[in-house]
């Protein structure tokens, strides 16, 4: 079970409370959830809340939406399956990885008068400048319209990319200011603002960042990372990126075998780089090398040179001739081939922008997170069909349960137990929900049924876990069948990213076959039973 499940059937179960015991429920409800969520106030920083956007533009927390629908009248309410979405085309199963795709929302009727409502999660900006202060800064810059042009590029490559519009330059500023343009600039603002200082650099020019926009950016420390590796007892051999030598790629082994020959003190660098092949050998029982080792190695196979980590090569050499105080010795025939790291990047592109030159866009740190119910223009009819009973999806759920876990066993896949544990907490005897409430003490003995009952620790782990989610639902007394759906839904929502059920991957194309089919339907199974379970009375 997800955040916006719990958001729906909390909404649906408070709307079910009579006007004079609202303010006294939502009290109650206000103080289970405790500080890290308001229902009475919007965008609160460090905070998830709940609320509506009604479709006179008005946007209002959970509880003034529940004042203007009329506190004296009844409100019927009920989750509605609006239609997963996705705009890459995926299948539902893994377009349910993404925030905003499950399609979820609730159905309102207050006097007769039907609304439906979906639900959206709203993000807080992730950095610190606003869309106008974005326009604001691309008309101060010294080519504006080159400026326009090149992130209109930018933000037309990337909206291909995810199925929307192109962006032109002379629409870039009020596509920046649209809902549209202040949700792509979160994920592409430090983009667009390196590209804003290549363009720049390109035509002879630098950006210019006006006073009162200052607080607005920032920059990194490019040499931080390689600072802290050396450690202490190394710092002298400290090369900050700005002075760093790198090796034009014509060069080979035979080169690098030169430059290192050519310093006084060649034997101590030959130590190092036979260190760094030691640190990087494919198996702990391949010869070590030293010195005279490391420098063979390369003269048996000078083309072999670039497959090694040339780029630490250099460093090496050039950050112990530092220590010893002296500036690298470079043979004659070599020195067209070494010049400095920034040299070679500029040669390459002018708009290199040298790291410690690079603006970055402060984050925001007060971060919020709404659960916005936004009232559709229409109400979609085929939405409105009266929703299932609970008994009759289980039967489905459990049935795309059993395929699911028979296969994931057949394939020796670790989430054959998460299935199983799910059909546990729907079949089992050996305890009940409802009997009492899901105090710590209570979950932890519940974890100890389900190691007895042949389950790992994991297992308990995870439902440990989801047992937590339904203590939020007790002050509505739901039924015994009701916590057991949500609870087994919670166990067998399986469908994320990185790492759930949606990253398997099967070696043989019959494999792979069936578990997009199985997979397929189990989620239109969970989907369904997710739905009457949060329906149910």
């Amino acid at each position: 079970m997800n955040t916006d499940e719990l958001v729906l059937a909390w909404v649906r179960l408070l709307f079910k409370v009579d006007a004079p015991r609202w303010e006294d429920a939502l009290t109650r409800f206000e103080n289970e959830l405790g500080p890290g969520w308001s229902v009475r106030a919007l965008a609160v920083p460090r905070t998830y809340s709940i609320g509506a956007r009604l479709r006179d533009g008005r946007e209002l927390p959970l509880s003034a939406w529940r004042e203007a629908l009329g506190l004296e009248a009844a409100v019927e309410s009920r989750v509605v399956d609006l239609g997963a979405f996705s705009a890459e085309g995926l299948p539902e199963h893994m377009a349910a990885a993404f925030a905003n795709t499950r399609g979820l929302g609730l159905a309102v009727r207050v006097r007769g008068v039907p609304s439906v409502y979906a639900l959206e999660t709203v993000n807080s900006r992730r950095h610190a400048i606003t869309p106008a202060q974005w326009v604001e800064l691309l008309r101060q810059q010294p080519h504006p319209d080159a400026v326009r042009e090149a992130l209109a590029r930018e933000l037309s490559a990337s909206n291909a990319l995810n199925h929307r519009a192109p962006v032109t330059a002379a629409g870039l500023e009020d596509y920046l200011r649209s809902e549209e343009g202040a949700s792509v600039l979160d994920f592409l603002g430090n983009d667009l603002l390196a590209e804003l200082q290549r363009t720049l650099r390109r035509l002879d020019a630098r950006e210019h960042v006006p006073d009162a926009l200052r607080p607005l950016f920032r920059m990194n420390d490019p040499d931080f990372l390689d600072r802290m590796m050396l450690g202490v007892e190394r710092q002298q051999e400290f090369i900050p990126s700005s002075k760093a030598l790198s090796l034009a790629s014509r060069a080979t082994g035979l080169d690098f075998v030169a430059l290192v020959d050519a310093q006084p003190f060649a034997r101590k660098i030959w130590e190092r780089v036979a260190e760094h092949f030691n640190l990087n050998r494919f198996s702990e029982d391949a010869d070590e090398f030293d010195a005279a080792g490391a420098r063979d190695r390369l003269l048996r196979d000078p083309e072999n040179f670039w497959n090694l980590s040339v780029e630490h090569l250099m460093r090496q050499w050039q950050g112990i001739c530092q220590a010893h105080g002296a500036a690298p010795v470079i043979p004659e025939a070599q020195r067209a081939l070494v010049r400095s790291t920034y040299e070679e990047a500029r040669a390459q592109d002018k708009g290199f922008v040298p790291p410690e030159e690079q603006l970055l866009l402060q984050e925001e740190e007060e971060g919020y997170q709404v659960l916005r119910f936004q009232e559709l223009e229409q109400v979609p009819p085929e939405r409105l069909t009266p929703v299932p009973s609970p008994g009759a999806e289980r039967e489905a759920f459990v049935i795309a349960l059993r395929e699911a876990q028979a296969f994931a066993q057949k394939e020796q896949s670790p989430f054959a137990e998460a299935f199983k544990l799910a059909r546990f907490v729907l079949e089992t005897d050996a305890w009940r929900l409802s009997d009492e409430r899901l105090s710590d003490e209570r979950v932890e003995v519940l974890r100890a049924a389900v190691v007895a009952a042949g389950f790992s620790d994991h297992a308990s782990e995870i439902l440990g876990r989801k047992l937590r989610l339904l203590t939020h639902f007790e002050q509505f007394h739901p039924a015994e069948d009701t916590l057991r759906g949500l609870l087994a839904c919670a166990l067998a929502d399986v469908f994320g990213g990185m790492g759930s059920w949606n990253d398997q991957y099967f070696e043989t194309p019959e494999a792979q076959a069936t578990y997009e089919q199985v997979s397929a339907r189990l989620h239109a199974a969970l989907r369904a039973f997710t739905l009457a379970n949060l329906n149910a009375e």
